[in-house]
C-alpha cells in the first residue's frame, strides 16, 4: 500500500493514510524538532507494506524536499532504526542541501544572464561596426567616382553612426590587375571590423549592366533582328571566343518570337551556346525589368548624370561629334543623317528633335565609339543603319544607342540597345541575313573608357539605386 504523509512547518494536522494514525500537534509544538519527534513517534508505532513518502514543505526556504523509501514487510522502525532526532537531522541536511543546490543554480543562472546580455552587447557592437565599415567604404567609393585621383595614402578618421571609421585609399597591384585599394576599419563600441576592398581605377572601361545581351530592348525584338546572326558569346577585337564571358543573345522586357529563322547563340551561366536556329532557350532572357524599370536615356545606360554624353560628343576630342536636329541628304529615295565626319569615333551624338524616318549611313573603314541617336523623351525613328558598300567595310565596333531603329544592315561588335517600348511589330527585315551582332566586352570597354577619360567620370557599373559609379573587382572581411 502506498501512504503519502504530507507535512508542513508550522503545520496544520498531519495526516496518514489510516485512520487511527491521525493526531494534531499542539501550537507549541509547532517548532520544527519537537514536530519531528512528533512524527517519528508516530511513524514507529506503525507498521507499513509498500512505499513510504514523507513530503516537508519548508515555507520560509521556499522549498520542496522529498524523502522515499521501499518498505518490505518489516516495521518501518526496524528497517531503518530512527531513534529520537536522527531522522530530524538527516531532513535538515536534505533541506540544507537544496537550499545550496538553489543558491549555486541561481549563480548559474545569473553567470549565464551576463553572459548573454554581454553576448548581446558585443553582436550589436558589431553589427555596428560592419555598418560603419560598409558605408564609410561606400561614400569612399563614391569620392573615386567623383575624383579618378582621390587617394588617402596616410590613415584618415572620421566619425560615423555613433563610431569611428579609419581608412586608406591607395594603388596596389592585385591578382595581376592594377587597381585601387580601399582599407576600411568600422569601430564601434571597441569592437572593430575590417573591410577591404578592390576596385578598378576610374577613367577605365566597363561594361554598363544595362547590356544583358548582344541585343538588349524595351520591347519587341521579333521583326527586328530579322534573319541576322547574333552571338552573345563574348569576343576580343579579332573575332575570337572569350569562352564563359558572354551575355544573352537577346534580351528583352517582353516576350520574344524568332519570326525570321536568325541564328542566335549566347553565354548563360558560365555556360557558351553556339549560334543555332532554332536557338537554345538559353541565349534568350524575357521579361527582364531593369531592377523596376528601363533606362530613360543614354545616359542613364552609362549611369552618367543626364547632359554628360552631349557634353563630351561637344568637347570634339577623340574623333567625338554632336549634331542637333541635323541636316538630311537624299540617297536614292531615301533620307539620310547629313553632317557627321567619318570615321566615327569617341562619342557620336546625334539630337533629333521629330519623329520623321531617316536613316543612318556608315562611311569608311574604322567606325567606333558610343554612336547614340535620340530625342529628348524619346521617339525618334531610324528607318535603317546602312553603310556606303563602296567606301566602307560596314563594322561598328563598340556601343549602338537609338530609341527606334530598323533594317540594320551592318555588323556591330559590341552591343545594341534599344530605349523604346514601341518597336516594330508589323514590317519584315529582310536582306541581311549576311549581317551580325556580336557581342564584346573588349569593344564596349574601349568605349566606355574613351568617354570616361574624357569626361572624367567613369559611368555606373549598376544600374538603379544605389549602384556604383566605379567597377569592384573584389571584397574582403
Amino acid at each position: 500500500m502506498r501512504s503519502l504523509i504530507p507535512l508542513a512547518i508550522p503545520a496544520a494536522p498531519l495526516l496518514l493514510d489510516s485512520a487511527d494514525t491521525s493526531f494534531s500537534p499542539t501550537e507549541a509544538e509547532t517548532n520544527s524538532y519537537l514536530f519531528i519527534e512528533l512524527l517519528t513517534k508516530a511513524i514507529t508505532k506503525n507498521s507499513f507494506s509498500g512505499d513510504v513518502y514523507i513530503i516537508i514543505t519548508v515555507t520560509d526556504a521556499n522549498a520542496v524536499v522529498i524523502f522515499s523509501s521501499y518498505m518490505e514487510e518489516l516495521n518501518y522502525f526496524q528497517k531503518f532504526n530512527l531513534e529520537g532526532y536522527t531522522m530530524a537531522k538527516y531532513l535538515l541536511m536534505i533541506v540544507l542541501g537544496t537550499m545550496v543546490t538553489l543558491g549555486i543554480s541561481n549563480i548559474t543562472q545569473n553567470s549565464k544572464l551576463q553572459n548573454g546580455t554581454k553576448n548581446s552587447v558585443d553582436n550589436y557592437s558589431l553589427s555596428r561596426a560592419n555598418n560603419i565599415a560598409g558605408n564609410m567604404t561606400e561614400v569612399l567609393l563614391m569620392r573615386l567616382s567623383n575624383d579618378p585621383a582621390y587617394r588617402v595614402i596616410n590613415q584618415e578618421t572620421e566619425g560615423m553612426f555613433g563610431g569611428e571609421a579609419a581608412y586608406i585609399v591607395e594603388d596596389t597591384f592585385f591578382e595581376g590587375d592594377s587597381l585601387v585599394k580601399i582599407i576600411v576599419a568600422g569601430e564601434f563600441n571597441g569592437v572593430e571590423k575590417v573591410l577591404t576592398t578592390y576596385t578598378s581605377r576610374p577613367n577605365e572601361g566597363w561594361v554598363p549592366p544595362v547590356v544583358r545581351g548582344a541585343w538588349t530592348a524595351n520591347g519587341p525584338l521579333n521583326n527586328t533582328i530579322s534573319d541576322m546572326y547574333i552571338d552573345g558569346r563574348d569576343h576580343d577585337l579579332n573575332l575570337n571566343l572569350i569562352p564563359k564571358k558572354g551575355k544573352f543573345g537577346v534580351s528583352s522586357s517582353v516576350e520574344f518570337i524568332n519570326l525570321e529563322n536568325a541564328e542566335i547563340g549566347g553565354t548563360n551561366n558560365g555556360i557558351d551556346y553556339p549560334m543555332t536556329f532554332p536557338e537554345a532557350p538559353e541565349v534568350i532572357e524575357e521579361g527582364y525589368d531593369w531592377g523596376g524599370s528601363f533606362p530613360e536615356t543614354p545616359d542613364e545606360i552609362l549611369g552618367y548624370p543626364e547632359g554628360t554624353l552631349k557634353t563630351i560628343a561637344q568637347s570634339g576630342e577623340n574623333g567625338s561629334q554632336y549634331l542637333y536636329n541635323p541636316g538630311k541628304v537624299k540617297i536614292g529615295n531615301k533620307w539620310f543623317i547629313d553632317g557627321l565626319t567619318y570615321p566615327l569615333s569617341g562619342v557620336t551624338y546625334i539630337q533629333l528633335t521629330t519623329a520623321d524616318k531617316i536613316e543612318l549611313m556608315l562611311k569608311q573603314t574604322g567606325n567606333s565609339g558610343i554612336v547614340v541617336v535620340h530625342r529628348e523623351g524619346g521617339g525618334s525613328y531610324i528607318s535603317g543603319v546602312k553603310f556606303d558598300k563602296d567606301n566602307s567595310d560596314g563594322l561598328l565596333t563598340g556601343l549602338l544607342i537609338t530609341d527606334y531603329s530598323f533594317h540594320h544592315h551592318i555588323d556591330i561588335l559590341g552591343a545594341v540597345i534599344m530605349l523604346s517600348p514601341d518597336l516594330e511589330t508589323e514590317k519584315n527585315c529582310n536582306g541581311n541575313k549576311d549581317h551580325w551582332v556580336y557581342y564584346s566586352s573588349e569593344a564596349i570597354e574601349s568605349a566606355t573608357g574613351i568617354a570616361s577619360k574624357i569626361s572624367g567620370i567613369q559611368g555606373s557599373v549598376g544600374y538603379g539605386f544605389g549602384k556604383k559609379r566605379v567597377d569592384v573587382k573584389y571584397v574582403y572581411e
